[in-house]
């Protein structure tokens, strides 16, 4: 048996309540078909770009143990559920897990790269501040901005 993640987006439209319910769903078809199951729930977030006019989903993963033939069986019964936007599953990486911490650096040229922090070094959220600007950045009116260019297809510059 090998280790597999799911990664499930759930429509933001559904409340909380409703999200459970289809996650409990998915997770007795994914259990039916494979062991050692751990949920993990990422929240509701909003979506890079709408997908069937939803911009928020409800992140979740599944961590799981199975057989490759039960992994296609999962595959092909999430693919005919109406009510998930998005569903992948994929290896799970034993040497990467959330425990671990990561730390993001960016170079004078404006590249960053990510590297696992080791627990000597500063807090992130520490490093994060002293390469912040000065000036604060009101994220409302940036999300009000978009949730407008969205709404009536502006393209800035055009």
């Amino acid at each position: 048996m090998k280790k597999y993640e799911l990664l499930l987006v759930l429509p933001g439209t559904l409340d909380e309540k409703e999200a459970g319910k289809q996650v409990q769903e998915i997770k007795d078809l994914v259990n039916a078909n494979s062991q050692d199951i751990e949920l993990n729930n990422l929240g509701k977030v909003r979506l890079a770009y709408p997908i069937k006019q939803i911009r928020y989903g409800y992140y979740y993963t599944l961590v799981f143990n199975a057989e490759p033939g039960a992994v296609k069986i999962i595959s092909d019964k999430l693919k005919l559920r109406a009510d998930v936007l998005r569903s992948m599953i994929s290896h799970f990486n034993t040497n990467v897990t959330a425990a671990k911490k990561i730390a993001y650096s960016t170079n004078e040229v404006g590249v960053t790269t990510m590297m696992e922090k080791e627990e000597s070094e500063k807090p992130v959220h520490e490093m994060v501040q002293a390469q912040a600007p000065a000036a604060k950045i009101d994220l409302k009116a940036i999300d009000d901005k978009l949730n407008e260019i969205l709404d009536n297809n502006i393209i800035p510059g055009v």
